[in-house]
């Protein structure tokens, strides 16, 4: 006879306990995402599209990832190049013109990189040089910077050549199947074999049936990343660890961080195995001589292991962290821009026919030597599609920096200290008044007497100011070497036009479904 009672005692229990989960729950995400009033007063004058109480703008970027980039330019037509815009209670301002991009990113106070950064990317890169804060950034560059001498670049040209010409031998073997195809898995596989090499020391031949998960996780990382990064709720860890994509993030974590570890305590150990004189190289070279006279060839993984000989304070973490930061960057940013460049080229023939004949000039019809830094010189034209290219489709769409202090715009318009900037290179880059007709795949922009003049942060494809790309001119290098071999060897038609590829904004911009072009040979 009790037994209803209990049950309905039971029942209003478990309402009672709901209700106040719930409540709490409404408390906990109220309070989370109240707006900082002072931030909120100066973001007032900063026009921007209607935030929703709670979310903010997040609802309008959720859903298709191709959609967000449409969504954000609808925003710039409404409300100008620079607006402002909230992903739950964390304000953003996003900057895309030259003059008030350049009051950011050449200032040493805005020095910081967002603190999106630090959340979503450094379990993964750790705080290298790309997350670290001002004072370790400017110690790590500083220790860094020599290992982007242009002397060593150069002494990584056969690496890129031989790469580039696997690249073109696995590419004519694919024509033998089919001679349309999508272009991007073997360009990612080229520039992570090359990666490989030039920051462990290592070849994993990828292109050629070696090792290629690393490829795959990188893009898993990426695909999750921005998923993370426009969902309000996700931004809490303990909700994000419970889901199936943190749990995949970090099952991608370990995968990657082994994979640099086994690298590092394999360098660490060959070095071992070898007397300090076969190793130690001049301070203008990375290459020394063996006994029998030949070439060793030092990676950028020997160059941090050098400075850890010379300072006890730079750890394993350290190096891993660097060498992580080097192989994301100098892997996925690569083989995105030389996917965009193959798509410029192959649908604007006119250009990829200029293009081939000044690499003709250089070359003739030698298809198989290889290419010197005095050949890069004189590749000017592929420089500037290679420019152009970044206009159009920058690897890195976006920058970000918090504001550690007030920046004044102008007399209406202030960022309030707390807030977070994006820079916004895709839209910058889309500037009429700068670039005339922004659509249009035009390298002649690029030519000296036509870039005279041009606001210095009108074009910011490796970032600006202090805290700009430190791998610039090897990225430069690397896509001029394997475009003109690709060139030397074919001929580009496309399949997908710049009308039916959707860019798709990861960390990196990317091609959303692939690329697929036609490839017809010049022999």
């Amino acid at each position: 006879m009790f037994e209803p009672v209990v049950n309905s005692v039971f029942s209003l229990d478990i309402v009672v306990h709901a209700v106040v989960f719930i409540g709490a729950l409404v408390a906990l995400f109220c309070y989370l995402t109240q707006k900082d009033p002072r931030i909120y007063k100066h973001l007032k004058e900063i026009n921007g599209p209607l935030a929703w109480p709670f979310v903010g703008n997040a609802l309008a970027l959720l859903g298709p990832h191709e959609n967000i980039i449409p969504t954000i330019m609808g925003w710039v037509k409404i409300h100008g190049p620079t607006f402002s815009a909230w992903i739950g209670n964390i304000p953003y301002v996003i900057v895309a013109d030259a003059f008030s991009v350049e009051k950011i990113l050449s200032s040493n106070t805005h020095i910081n990189k967002g603190k999106d950064y630090e959340q979503f990317l450094i379990n993964w890169l750790g705080t290298g040089l790309l997350v670290a804060r001002r004072e370790k950034w400017f110690h790590r560059r500083k220790l860094l910077t020599p290992t982007f001498h242009f002397k060593i670049l150069e002494d990584f040209l056969p690496i890129f050549n031989t790469n580039a010409q696997i690249l073109t031998a696995v590419l004519e073997k694919q024509l033998q199947q089919t001679d349309s195809f999508d272009i991007c898995p073997f360009i990612s596989r080229c520039t992570m074999d090359i990666i490989c090499e030039t920051a462990m020391g290592e070849k994993i031949n990828a292109q050629i049936g070696g090792e290629e998960e690393y490829v795959k996780m990188v893009a898993g990382m990426t695909d999750i990343l921005l998923i993370k990064g426009i969902t309000p709720w996700y931004r809490n860890e303990y909700i994000w660890n419970m889901t199936n994509l943190g749990k995949m993030e970090t099952k991608y974590l370990k995968a990657m961080h082994d994979f640099t570890d086994r690298m590092i305590r394999y360098r660490k150990s060959d070095r071992k195995r070898k007397s300090i004189s076969e190793r130690r190289s001049s301070n203008a070279s990375v290459t020394n001589e063996n006994p029998e006279g030949q070439k060793i060839r030092r990676a950028f993984l020997d160059l941090l292991l050098d400075v850890q000989e010379n300072d006890a304070q730079f750890t394993d973490a350290d190096i891993r962290e660097e060498v992580d930061t080097f192989m994301f960057e100098g892997h996925d940013t690569t083989g995105a821009n030389l996917e965009w460049a193959i798509l410029m080229l192959a649908c604007n023939p006119k250009c990829q026919k200029l293009a081939y004949e000044e690499i003709q000039n250089v070359f003739g019809n030698d298809t198989e030597r290889d290419i010197t830094t005095a050949d890069l010189k004189e590749l000017k034209y592929l420089e500037c599609c290679i420019k152009e290219t970044l206009r159009i489709y920058p690897s890195v769409p976006f920058f970000m920096r918090r504001m550690d202090q007030d920046c004044v715009l102008d007399e209406h318009r202030t960022i309030p200290k707390g807030s977070t900037v994006i820079i916004s290179a895709y839209i910058l880059h889309r500037q009429e008044d700068v670039f005339p007709d922004p659509e249009k795949f035009d390298p002649e922009r690029f030519f000296v007497e036509n870039a005279a003049g041009r606001h210095p942060y009108s074009y910011i494809p490796f970032s600006a100011g202090p805290r700009n790309c430190i791998g610039q001119k090897f990225a430069l290098m690397e896509e001029k070497i394997v475009l003109a071999t690709l060139l030397r060897k074919f001929k580009l038609e496309p399949v997908d036009t710049e009308k039916t590829v959707r860019p798709l904004p990861d960390v990196i911009l990317r091609p959303k479904a692939g690329l697929k072009v036609r490839l017809v040979s010049r022999e």
